[in-house]
Formats: structure tokens, sequence, C-alpha cells
């Protein structure tokens, strides 16, 4: 999502920040600098280095915030170190899911070749109506 569907995420936290909360959390680098490095993908760069403890991570995920200018209405977090919330969810590096009255109401594909932002945005209008 980063590296090229941010802009579309942001997208729908704008349309639909008045009747949805939307939270970003920040995982484990996929692809960090000093490690497997993906090829560049201009303008949507997103270099760091392996994180080595919490305090790199929110450095890394401010970067994020500051980089492609998320909305303040997107909450944007950090998973612990032991990557509890990537193991949880399954993220895998990449992954989408809408928690209703505390449930998963849509968990979409792991990514970043299994889940469609397309998905969240009809879920999103069938839910709440077009934007």
């Amino acid at each position: 999502m980063f590296k090229i569907n941010l802009p579309v995420f942001r997208r729908l936290v704008e349309d639909f920040s008045d009747v949805a909360d939307f939270l970003l959390v920040y995982i484990d680098e996929a692809h960090p600098s000093d490690g497997w490095v993906a090829p560049p993908m201009k303008p949507y760069s997103f270099e760091v280095r392996k994180h080595r403890n919490l305090e790199e991570r929110v450095t890394a995920a401010r970067k994020l915030v500051e980089l492609f200018s998320l909305p303040p209405q997107c909450q944007l977090v950090a998973d612990c170190m032991d990557n509890n919330a990537n193991v949880a969810y399954g993220v895998s590096y990449e992954r989408v899911c809408i928690v209703q009255k505390k449930k998963i109401a849509y968990l979409g594909g792991k990514g970043p070749f299994y889940y469609n932002l397309k998905d969240v945005q009809r879920w999103l209008e069938q839910s709440y109506g077009k934007r």
C-alpha cells in the first residue's frame, strides 16, 4: 500500500472520515534499505533501514506521514517490536480490515498482491453511500 496505494487510501480517508474512523498501523518494514531492497517507485519511494528498536519504527512512521501527507482524520500508530499486530492480523506487509461494533466486518487479502482498496471503497459505499 505504501508505495502505490497510499494516495488511494488517503482519498478513502478524505471521502469517508465523516462516517468511519481510520487507523494505519506501521509494521515491520518489508523492504528495508539494509535488507531486501525493492526497486524505487518514484514518486512514492519510502526508504528506511530495518528497525532496531521502537524509536526507529516510530521515526519511520512519522516520516511516512510527512512524505505522504496523510489527512489528520487518519490516526497512525506503530506496531510493537514483537510485531503482534502484524502476526494477529496476518498482515504480511499490507492488509486492510474494517472493524464494526468491535468485530471484523471486512478483511481484505494479504498484500501486496491479494488486497484491493476498490473492495474497501465498495464496502464503504454500500454501507454509507457514494461520495
